[in-house]
């Protein structure tokens, strides 16, 4: 199967993996991405690094399946005040309410847009296809 074929074909698991771990990238302030793999069988591999790591996972040589990339799940130095319009309150507990209400937005807004992220991930991988040998 191709890269595209697969990641259609694990579509739900992808983007539930997906969702979740962008709420982990903003609990953390944006400081850390995750770079998501999906292996031939369907498994998926992730890779948590720093915000903006290059770094890749490659299959070992003796693995038998083939390896995919499928997207980073970043959101670079995240700041939940830049979302609203008003200054976090000088109030510690009512200051981290609203930060996880502003979370559980973004992780909504994140979500309802996921579709359209898979899509565009899937079109990538079709374009990319279309060129190897």
């Amino acid at each position: 199967m191709k890269r595209s074929e697969i990641i259609s074909a694990h579509r739900e698991v992808i983007a539930a993996y997906m969702v979740e771990h962008y709420r982990i990238v903003l609990e953390c302030g944006g400081k850390v991405q995750y770079k998501l793999y999906i292996w031939e069988d369907g498994e998926l591999e992730g890779l948590e690094g720093p915000q903006g790591d290059n770094s890749w996972l490659k299959a070992r040589d003796m693995e038998p399946r083939e390896l995919f990339y499928v997207c980073t799940i970043g959101s670079p130095y995240f700041d939940p005040w830049d979302c609203t319009d008003h200054a976090a309150p000088d109030d510690e507990e009512e200051r981290e309410r609203e930060e996880r209400e502003i979370i559980d937005w973004c992780v909504d807004e994140y979500k309802a847009a996921i579709d359209e992220k898979l899509d565009a991930v899937i079109e990538d991988a079709e374009r990319e296809e279309e060129y190897d040998y």
